[in-house]
């Protein structure tokens, strides 16, 4: 009896653990993606702030301060669209990994239901 339960459910546990290291890969996957985006923005965002910080303390005169103040408005622009752009990027990865999530788990959910049906048909006797 113990062998028969062994061989129905080995291929059972054998088509989950193959499951969940595919879904860990997946999530491994995008997380690292989502580093490297979010890692490439900080650095974008320091360098501006920097560059910003660096010309406001060059300011010596009303004429340099007005010409800093006057590069402002293009300085902010180009930060809003550039957060514009990761928050894009964010978006379309978030979108890939649950695609690709509900993907896998569909599979999955068909593979181990196949699994299933083959132990019950040959009487625990599980392909």
């Amino acid at each position: 009896m113990n062998a028969n339960m062994t061989e129905t459910y080995r291929p059972a546990a054998e088509t989950a653990t193959h499951a969940a290291n595919s879904a860990g890969q997946l999530m491994v996957k995008n997380i690292g993606k989502m580093i490297e985006l979010q890692m490439g923005s900080a650095k974008v965002y320091a360098d501006a702030l920097l560059n910003n910080t660096r010309e406001a303390l060059e300011i010596k005169d009303a004429q340099s301060a007005r010409s800093y103040f006057e590069k402002q408005p293009e300085v902010v622009r180009g930060l809003v669209q550039r957060m514009t752009k990761d928050s894009g990027e964010i978006m379309e990865l978030s979108r890939a990994y649950v695609d690709e999530a509900q993907a896998l788990f569909t599979q999955s959910a068909a593979n181990l239901g196949t699994v299933m049906e083959k132990g019950t048909k040959t009487g625990g006797k599980a392909a």
